[in-house]
């Protein structure tokens, strides 16, 4: 069977580098296995869904470079790829029914003040929280008695307590769980008729095909769960993946800082899709990221090599990255890119495209994200700031005004230019370039004035440098 595998994430947010480098994991396995990647929302959560949440999710992976072969819009032979509508059609009452007939489920009418009292006790006598598995073998007397009282039972699943729960983990190893340790028998079905994921995601991998499961460490004790229910369900296990947890710079929880982290933001500040890809895909692998399309860095993907340890998320790291993506890209590949950073109507206004394309090539190796693109523009295009300098220097770009060459300018003309001065004056040194990159660009650093001369022209640069004279 070919490889099949999945991000079935939850319409109640955004992608973030946490989900994202698991939803790239699953890319990445799929492309350097020939397999298939599949999208399906496990839209459960009623409280929390967001609308619009799937359609964002959707294009910030396309963004990325992660289409889907199957989803809720492109479709696909293992459809549909929403959990609620997989129960309107009857997935999840038939796989109930086979549990059922194994006595392997049970209706729970314990209420949720019992519940938190359960657990109050058993955190009190220093036990771990879980549910104690009471409502197990109810009488219908004592079910209509609950039901009487106005109670919805959940379904739960009876687990096998002297169970020992085994699997081999493309990440982990040999993973082994005893299920007395797992809290007591999970939850399948919700008062409200709907699935949890624990279960719908079993039910799922098997109508689906799904070969290989792939998320983060922090599912593990799910996993376990689940195997129980693959084997309860006479399936053949998926492989599984759990990959080491993303922590911040400072070793925290990556949640606290996911808004600043999604995508989308990482998008609006001027990040590219080719570099938030490279540098995720090397977390947890120990080595440089690869530089490349997703294509590239599929052929180097390997479980095998991927460490246990918790990893950081470094923005410096990937901030070179980025810049080092955007320093090798010509004009063509970033123009459309830097429209979304750039005035309107910028190619039109006061610059025309082949003055555009030497402002990139002068600033480029000056930034870091495309957003950096703004303050070079004004300084190239926009109002001049006053500038304040010594009378000398004054003198100075009055001297240097009038033997600027006449135009057009190539790169060359900055050093013919500053040689003549040099003569002229005698000025070497930071004596001879700083007063002209002040009077120029009103800043004491940035891109090689060589490369911005050709970008200026000798209107822009006549008019600063008589106003930088007076």
């Amino acid at each position: 069977m070919s490889v099949r595998v999945r991000f079935a994430p939850s319409p109640t947010g955004k992608i973030h580098v946490g989900n994202g480098r698991t939803s790239l994991a699953n890319v990445l396995f799929a492309k350097a296995q020939q397999g298939t990647f599949v999208v399906r929302f496990e839209d459960t959560d009623l409280e929390r869904e967001i609308e619009g949440a799937e359609e964002r999710i959707l294009n910030d992976l396309e963004w990325l470079g992660m289409v889907p072969a199957e989803s809720p819009v492109h479709g696909g032979d293992f459809g549909p790829y929403r959990t609620r509508e997989r129960a309107e059609r009857g997935d999840y009452e038939e796989a109930l029914k086979k549990l059922d007939a194994k006595g392997l489920i049970y209706e729970c009418f314990v209420s949720k003040e019992e519940l938190d009292m359960m657990r109050k006790i058993q955190t009190s006598q220093g036990l771990p929280p879980r549910y104690d598995n009471r409502h197990r073998n109810l009488s219908d007397a004592e079910k209509e008695k609950y039901r009487a009282e106005g109670r919805k039972p959940v379904i739960r699943f009876k687990m096998d307590e002297d169970a020992v729960i085994e699997f081999d983990d493309m990440v982990r190893g040999k993973v082994r769980f005893e299920a007395r340790n797992l809290g007591g028998d999970p939850i399948m079905i919700r008062d409200n008729g709907i699935p949890l994921f624990t279960f719908a995601g079993v039910v799922d991998d098997i109508n689906q095909q799904m070969t290989h499961v792939i998320r983060g460490e922090d599912h593990v004790n799910n996993t376990a769960l689940q195997v129980l229910i693959f084997k309860a369900l006479d399936a053949e296990l998926p492989a599984f993946a759990h990959m080491p947890m993303l922590l911040d710079t400072d070793g925290g929880k990556l949640s606290k800082r996911l808004d600043s982290l999604s995508v989308s933001h990482l998008k609006a500040e001027g990040y590219l899709p080719q570099a938030i890809v490279s540098y995720m895909a090397s977390l947890g692998f120990g080595d440089a990221p690869v530089i490349g399309s997703i294509e590239e860095v599929a052929k180097q993907f390997d479980f095998g090599r991927m460490g246990r340890a918790a990893v950081r998320f470094d923005i410096e790291q990937m901030n070179r990255v980025n810049a080092q993506f955007l320093h090798q890209m010509s004009y063509a590949e970033v123009k459309d890119m830097l429209a979304d950073f750039l005035p309107e109507n910028h190619d039109e206004d006061r610059a025309g495209h082949s003055r555009m394309e030497a402002f990139w090539n002068a600033v480029r190796e000056n930034i870091v994200t495309l957003k950096d693109v703004q303050e070079h523009y004004e300084v190239c295009f926009g109002d001049m700031p006053a500038v304040t300098l010594e009378d000398e220097d004054k003198t100075y770009i009055a001297t240097a005004e009038t033997k600027l060459p006449a135009g057009p300018y190539t790169k060359e003309t900055w050093g013919e230019w500053v040689n003549l001065l040099k003569v002229e004056t005698g000025r070497k040194g930071k004596g001879l370039f700083m007063p002209l990159r002040l009077a120029l660009t009103g800043q004491q650093h940035g891109p090689e004035l060589a490369n911005l001369l050709p970008v200026l022209g000798e209107e822009h640069l006549r008019q600063r440098l008589k106003q930088a004279s007076q």
